[in-house]
């Protein structure tokens, strides 16, 4: 089931969110996403997480509109290492484009140069690579922007 993300949900799912090699490698610890979160609840930002039981195992973390001007900018896509694998990712990406849609024609999103895996992940599903941003985050990683015509 998909909802927006709970106060409650943050502690527990930024400790498990930490330990995805790709937050690790973006020095992301558990307290850092923990005030992150917070801070987007606080800012309204969309936050959506796929519940099992009570227990949050993905998020889509995004802005709804105002990229380029056009569209809305999915932030974060994580699954909980527990739940990979069994299609969260693709739910909560058609959850954020699903809320984008009602302001926006676009979807907008980065990839990390080294994520192979990400960036099959969003080219099945529909995203072209449209440019490079080197060394926005990491010195020594270009972030590939992807982008979605949603309608």
């Amino acid at each position: 089931m998909i909802r927006p993300l709970l106060p409650g949900d943050v502690a527990r799912l930024a400790a498990a969110l930490a330990r995805l090699p790709l937050l690790v490698r973006y020095r992301r610890d558990a307290g850092r996403i923990g005030e992150d979160l917070r801070a987007a609840l606080d800012r309204g930002d969309g936050l959506l997480v796929e519940d099992r039981d009570g227990s949050a195992r993905g998020l889509a973390w995004f802005l709804r509109g105002g990229t380029l001007g056009v569209g809305g900018y999915l932030r974060l896509l994580a699954v909980v290492p527990e739940a990979t694998g069994e299609g969260i990712g693709a739910v909560l990406l058609a959850a954020f484009e699903a809320e984008v849609a009602k302001e926006s024609r676009h979807a907008f999103l980065l990839v990390s140069d080294f994520n192979e895996g990400a960036r099959r992940f969003y080219e099945r599903h529909g995203y072209a690579p449209v440019g490079e941003v080197p060394g926005l985050v990491l010195p020594d990683v270009g972030e590939r922007i992807y982008w979605k015509r949603l309608r």
